[in-house]
């Protein structure tokens, strides 16, 4: 037992050390390259071209009649004054009816009126703007029908903001009830006198009825032969709603010789002069409204009417004229998109102070465009100044350059300006506007314009304070989105958040028994985590698109982590399917007409990679289940709302998704039932599926590819295996709690059944305790006392001095070098295996009984310990050790271990004859076991749990004896107890790998087939993945849906349940302090972590093979003394 043992895993060779460091190093730098590899291709990943759409609606119509272009040369229009002119040549002129009637114009506030329309969104934005800058705002709100009646068409939140803003509103009343100005039910009222007073009751009751100022009068495209029935009308409604004291204002247009002005002026507090659509969209192309025009339109109507009771309109839009074909109209911020999208040049016409562009199509097809800007309403607004009018109004919110604003409400006449100048330096710099204009129809999105500053740089006649000349030096935009994609009868099914395991593969399933297409939006993580599935969906020929990686808000991030959440799942696409995707949809905004930024911003950014964000009008809400949505919600839903749009938004994943499958095949059959057709994205977009996912054709690219597909796959399969390991973990820990629970109580309920058989006195035999002893000067004595003061006889003590640095001798001899039970030996400093052989050697007694230098027996322990022998097959009985130093939280801690591992378990081990180790603390051996098992060798670190395998195969029952309690010191510092913990650990592994042979065979019965796997799996094996099934555990509760969330969650609170039932019956056993109980959960979360380092070190170790020294850790003395009646 002398002999010098060479430690298990010790070698003097380093290459054992060297081949793991290499391999290591290899794994790392190949998990290094692939990163590169990815990180590279996100980086420099190029994005695929998008391909030209062009909605169906905007296929040009020829005219069959246009007006004779001779009719808008500007020549013509030369025996018209311009503004410079006519402002200069009014200065001159001192006649007292100018001076009246300017001043009768400026008595009050000028008017400042605008009109609203409610079919474009924009107009509501620029009303919320800018309704404070009006004193009177003109809403289409109100129809004259073909019915012969009037419908009213009020926008409620459009409404509030006009009065919360106090400015007057006079509805438009109109004939424009559908598609156009319908002249013959006008016809019909103004013929037809029951049918004039009805509609002027009406009308007269619903201004009174909702506090409106009067009304604005716009009939158009008459069919009259003269003006009197309209003149007959319009003195009809004046006289009725004056009356009532409310205002009536009539729109006409200039040189139209259906309105007599003069006769309808009389009718009227207001003429609104439409001085616009000089040029339409039915003639050629031409200014909107030139400035000769205008004064020439405001002249031939000042004949008949006093300037007074004229609002001069203007103009704020524009025409686009395609070559020979029919214009469309334009708002200035989309006139200024399509300059900047053609690198058109736009030029100020100082002539006739309108703008006007050309550029060449994707088809090559001439356009000329015509606007107006800011400038333009300037200048026209000084002419209606100068001349005395009661105001101006344009056509229409929402259309208007932004800078309009900056002067709009101000009073623009020579007085005023002298008195309060201009500042023109806001007509140079063009500030940015978060609102939205939309062109097109459908849910089908491309940004052609973000918002961007423009510069532009004016030259100004300062002597009659009118902008002379304009240079767009670079183009201010807003954004603009171009809508595609609407069609009749048509519906495009879309499934987001997928792949799921679960629910992607039964939707899968539907669709191809319903030979239904649909277009699958991918979560990047979802994806890398079912790249199967992924597969499947591009061959079963499905479109997929981009619904970034991890599904965050894409507007709360900054922007490159925006961007590399986007282009992470193109590249994953690109690598599983071989090809690319040009579709996106944002997470948590879908919407197919987005006007919040927060909804903005995604858009705009999935544009600049080359995206077409696929939005929806139908969305059921299916991922609400919380809420009570079903499958009958869902389905009720969108049959409710399938005219809204054409595209429906549904999940495959991101929850319980069971609803959303039950409704599926029900929304297929009814749509199907009712004549609908199921088609694709590509589809409405008039584009092939190898279009809208383009297969990967630049080489290198294709390598890129091929290398992230490489790594995506072993990422995808390391996931599953960690995922794997993680529910084995789990399993296999709740498995063995459980297990050992049974045992334990099982051998508690055996053990209350079974009375000992106690040792006659006569036939007592003489115990040898062994105490080795290495620098415990602090403990030894107390620790002889409490022995002494131990029950049971006969009793020899055997102290072994281990050499001690410290006078751990001198203690022992001064206590009781001379007591006749108490030998004390020492010798040369050998480990705590030689100290205890050396002791072992000289005892006279045929049961030997082990305890540290730190140890305090009750009482009764050795009498306890002994009962046990009376079965001659047992070798060994293991104590039960309790901590008698509570004095901080980390000794509480280990007071908690103590009782619901180390006890606990050899309670259930003792019933299959497993136990593996008789601890060093307190544990009694039959004498003859120990020198037939070889004795404590020095080859571990862990000598009691090695000497108690070896007795176990030696054929011994080692038992276990709660009864026999002892009090140890435990490591007071978390540095003591991971020296403590490292040789623990250290030894176990040495102690399992040197009797590796005996794990899992039947020769050795429960011990190869219980206690040794235990230690494989729950004390090696498992500390050493528990940070990583911690990590998964996070991530999965940062990253993955609120439906597996909360499954991880079930899984962790049914482990700690059942953890903390176990922990519970182990203190039962015990009758321990039950309050103890409440440091059970943060004593095992903060033990994972600091296990993972102690086995990571033994394993470091006993790789590098390096001999390892047993080592003392350092006492205070603070275990608490077990007092007892002395026994010589």
């Amino acid at each position: 037992m002398e002999a010098n043992y060479r430690q298990i895993f010790q070698t003097s060779n380093p290459g054992r050390w060297n081949r793991v460091k290499w391999s290591l190093r290899v794994i790392m730098a190949v998990a290094l390259f692939f990163l590169v590899v990815f990180f590279i291709a996100l980086v420099n990943a190029t994005n695929p071209s998008l391909p030209r759409l062009r909605d169906k609606n905007e296929v040009y119509k020829k005219i069959l009649n246009p007006n004779d272009p001779t009719t808008f040369i500007t020549r013509k229009n030369l025996r018209f004054q311009s503004f410079q002119q006519f402002i200069q040549h009014h200065r001159l002129q001192k006649p007292a009816s100018f001076n009246r009637k300017h001043k009768l114009a400026i008595a009050s506030s000028q008017i400042r009126a605008a009109f609203y329309v409610p079919w474009d969104a924009q107009s509501f934005f620029s009303l919320k703007s800018n309704a404070g800058k009006l004193n009177m705002i003109f809403p289409e709100w109100i129809f004259l029908t073909p019915g012969d009646s009037l419908q009213s068409r009020i926008d409620p939140a459009a409404l509030k903001i006009m009065r919360d803003s106090g400015v007057r509103i006079l509805p438009i009343l109109s004939n424009h009830f559908s598609d156009d100005f319908d002249g013959r039910s006008v016809h019909r009222m103004l013929h037809h006198p029951a049918i004039a007073h009805r509609i002027i009751h009406q009308l007269k009751q619903l201004l009174i009825n909702q506090h409106f100022a009067g009304v604005n009068v716009d009939f158009e495209n008459l069919i009259e032969k003269n003006n009197d029935a309209l003149v007959r009308f319009q003195q009809e409604l004046y006289d009725s709603l004056h009356r009532a004291g409310l205002l009536v204002t009539i729109d006409v247009p200039p040189f139209n010789e259906d309105y007599d002005y003069g006769r309808l002026a009389q009718a009227a507090d207001y003429l609104v002069v439409m001085a616009y659509d000089e040029h339409d969209d039915q003639s050629v192309p031409g200014a909107i409204s030139d400035q000769h025009w205008v004064e020439g339109a405001v002249s031939a109507i000042e004949n008949d009417v006093p300037a007074q009771k004229i609002i001069l309109g203007l103009a704020a839009y524009g025409y686009d004229w395609p070559q020979q074909a029919q214009a469309a109209n334009l708002t200035y911020q989309e006139a200024l998109s399509l300059a900047k999208e053609y690198h058109a040049h736009i030029t100020f016409d100082d002539d006739s102070y309108n703008l006007h562009y050309s550029y060449l199509d994707d088809d090559s097809v001439p356009h000329q465009v015509y606007f107006t800007d800011a400038a333009t309403n300037f200048n026209t607004m000084r002419f209606a100044a100068e001349d005395g009018m009661a105001g101006v109004c344009f056509w229409r919110l929402g259309s208007e350059d932004n800078r309009l604003w900056s002067f709009y409400d101000q009073d623009l006449s020579d007085s005023a300006l002298a008195r309060k100048p201009i500042d023109f330096s806001k007509f140079s710099t063009v500030s940015l506007s978060n609102d939205v204009d939309y062109l097109g129809e459908g849910e089908i999105l491309d940004v052609l314009a973000t918002p961007e500053p423009g510069k532009i740089a004016l030259e100004l006649d300062t002597g009659d304070m009118l902008i002379a000349e304009q240079h767009y030096e670079s183009l201010p935009s807003t954004f603009v989105i171009r809508q595609f994609g609407a069609a009749q009868k048509k519906l495009v099914l879309t499934f987001d958040d997928g792949p799921d395991p679960r629910y992607t593969p039964r939707i899968l399933d539907i669709l191809e028994k319903e030979h239904v297409p649909a277009a699958f939006f991918l979560v990047g993580i979802n994806a890398e985590n079912n790249i199967p599935l992924v597969k499947r969906e591009f061959r079963d020929g499905f479109e997929i698109g981009d619904h970034t990686f991890t599904h965050p808000n894409i507007a709360a991030l900054p922007p490159r982590l925006a961007i590399y959440e986007i282009q992470a799942t193109r590249l994953l696409i690109e690598c599983i399917t071989g090809h690319s995707t040009i579709l996106f949809r944002a997470p948590y905004n879908a919407d197919s007409e987005p006007h919040l930024m927060v909804e903005l911003i995604p858009v705009a950014l999935a544009r600049k990679l080359n995206y077409y964000t696929i939005g929806e009008n139908i969305d059921p809400e299916d991922w609400d289940v919380d809420d009570g949505v079903n499958a009958d919600t869902i389905f009720n839903r969108v049959v409710r709302m399938q005219n809204r749009g054409n595209i429906i938004l549904l999940h495959d994943a991101g929850g319980n998704r069971e609803a959303t499958v039950e409704a599926l095949p029900r929304i297929i059959h009814y749509f199907k039932a009712h004549g609908y057709q199921f088609t694709t994205v590509g589809d409405l977009m008039g584009k092939t599926r190898d279009e809208l996912m383009p297969p990967i054709k630049n080489k290198k690219d294709y390598f890129l590819i091929k290398l992230n597909y490489f790594f995506a796959t072993c990422t995808y399969w390391i996931n599953n295996l960690l995922w794997a390991l993680f529910m084995v973990g789990i399993a296999l820990s709740l498995g063995r709690m459980l297990f050992m629970g049974v045992l334990a109580w099982k051998e508690n309920r055996q053990r209350k059944r079974q009375s000992p058989s106690p040792l006659l006195p006569a036939e007592k035999p003489l115990v040898s305790v062994v105490i080795p002893a290495y620098n415990e000067e602090v403990n030894i004595v107390r620790t002889i006392r409490t022995i002494l003061e131990n029950d049971y006889r006969p009793l020899e003590i055997i102290c072994v001095d281990d050499g001690s640095t410290d006078r751990t001798l001198e203690a022992m001899e001064k206590a009781y070098g001379s007591h006749p039970l108490v030998h004390i030996y020492t010798k040369p400093n050998g480990g705590k295996a030689s100290a205890l052989n050396y002791g072992i050697a000289r005892a006279e007694g045929d049961f030997v009984v082990c305890i540290d230098a730190d140890t305090q027996l009750k009482s009764d322990a050795i009498s306890e310990l002994m009962h046990l022998f009376a079965d001659e097959s047992v070798g060994a009985v293991a104590g039960n050790v309790k901590v008698g130093n509570e004095v901080n939280v980390l000794t509480r801690w280990q007071s908690i271990e103590y009782i619901t591992s180390q006890n606990f378990d050899r309670r259930a081990f003792d019933l299959l004859n497993c136990i593996t180790v008789v601890p060093g603390a307190i544990g009694a051996f039959r004498k003859e076991a120990i020198l037939k098992a070889g004795g404590f060798t020095s080859d571990t670190l862990a000598e009691d749990c090695d000497l108690t395998i070896r007795i176990l195969r030696k054929g011994y029952r080692i038992r276990h004896c709660p009864q026999a309690i002892s009090y140890t010191e435990a490591p007071e510092t978390w540095k003591m107890l991971f020296k403590q913990r490292f040789r623990w650990c250290f030894g176990i592994m040495q102690s399992f790998w040197k009797n590796r042979d005996a794990c899992f065979n039947s020769r050795y019965g429960a011990l190869g087939w219980v206690a040794l796997p235990n230690i494989l799996i729950f004390q090696i094996l498992l500390p050493l993945l528990a940070p990583l099934a911690d990590i998964i555990l996070v991530f999965g509760l940062i990253v993955l849906n609120m439906e597996s969330k909360i499954h991880i969650l079930e899984y962790y609170f049914v482990f700690l349940l059942v953890d903390a039932a176990a922990a519970y019956v182990a203190f039962a056993f015990e009758k321990a302090d039950y309050r103890k109980l409440i440091w059970v959960i943060p004593q095992r979360l903060v033990y994972r972590v600091f296990m993972y380092m102690v086995v990571l070190k033994a394993l470091k170790k006993a790789i590098k093979g390096e001999l390892q020294h047993w080592g003392a850790l350092k006492r205070t003395g603070n275990v608490q003394v077990v007092t007892a009646e002395v026994h010589t």
